[in-house]
């Protein structure tokens, strides 16, 4: 039982390393897709929500199959951690992206022409009126998100991602005990999801105690 742990522990890590190498690009990714969300060019803004519906739309498992197969097919050498990588960035970026921009649109308008109306340049209406704002509209979805790149890293064990779910399956292929692997394969992502959550929370407090971000209603 204690290999067993240890084991289990050893994929955690790389589940846990895996969903922070996501959210960092995915999170970059959204803010780059916001610029073309809110772009004056209707070409920009629908090359957007193509790529919106496309990540959104398709299965997690087709997409990390795709980008595996598709990189060696472009003389691209990438291993699976690489391509699973790049897998939870392309998926993490558009449901980030969305909430960026809903924060953007949730500010009220009145915020908008006041903060013109003051000749605020666009690194300070930036500064002051958008992420604030934005912090305040967004933290809460942004921390689902990021609880949902725990369990969407297990996807990657179909690409030959050595993480949680794949040392959990070659465990129980070892010790044929399927209930007693799985249980604590349950527990270690319900710590890592529980873990960031309070993350989220802790910091939403900080903010809101700062004036970034209201109370939860």
């Amino acid at each position: 039982m204690e290999f067993t742990i240890k084991l289990l522990a050893q994929g955690a890590v790389v589940s846990l390393l895996l969903a922070i190498v996501g959210i960092t690009g995915g999170t970059l990714l959204a803010l780059a897709l916001n610029l073309l969300a809110f772009s004056r060019f209707a070409a920009l803004r629908t090359l957007y929500h193509v790529y919106i519906y496309f990540a959104r739309g398709t299965p997690l498992l087709v997409q990390a199959l795709l980008v595996f197969y598709a990189l060696p097919a472009f003389d691209l050498r990438a291993g699976p951690y690489v391509a699973g990588s790049l897998v939870l960035a392309i998926y993490l970026g558009a449901l980030f992206a969305e909430v960026f921009r809903g924060g953007v649109l949730a500010i009220p308008r009145a915020q908008w022409e006041s903060a013109k109306s003051l000749g605020l340049p666009p690194t300070a209406l930036f500064r002051k009126v958008v992420v604030p704002l934005v912090s305040r509209y967004t933290l809460p979805p942004y921390v689902n998100v990021c609880v949902m790149s725990i369990k969407a890293s297990s996807v990657l064990s179909i690409i030959s991602v050595w993480e949680l779910t794949l040392a959990a399956r070659e465990i129980i292929e070892r010790t044929l005990d399927v209930f007693s692997v799985l249980s604590l394969a349950a527990l270690f992502y319900f710590v890592m999801c529980f873990s960031i959550d309070r993350l989220g929370r802790r910091l939403e407090y900080r903010l809101m105690l700062k004036g970034f971000v209201g109370e939860r209603a």
